[in-house]
């Protein structure tokens, strides 16, 4: 069997009908799980901010840090 190219799978998956499309795309993101060695370094992180008293912010807060440090203000 020759080796196909992710060119190749695309033009194959074009011609598919959209639910055999979606079983494809349903065990793509099967596929695609975080290790247990990535959710255990996510885990740690979370637990050294916490540790730290870190906070959450919000978006509009962020935005308003990000423009003093730029020296810029609404």
């Amino acid at each position: 069997m020759d080796t196909m190219t992710a060119t190749d799978v695309i033009s194959q998956l074009q011609t598919l009908p959209p639910t055999e499309v979606a079983k494809v795309r349903d065990w793509l993101t099967e596929q695609d799980e975080e290790s247990p060695e990535l959710l255990a370094a996510i885990d740690k992180g979370l637990r050294s901010l916490e540790e730290k008293g870190a906070r959450t912010v919000t978006r509009d807060e962020l935005e308003n840090k990000v423009r003093q440090w730029a020296g810029k203000s609404r």
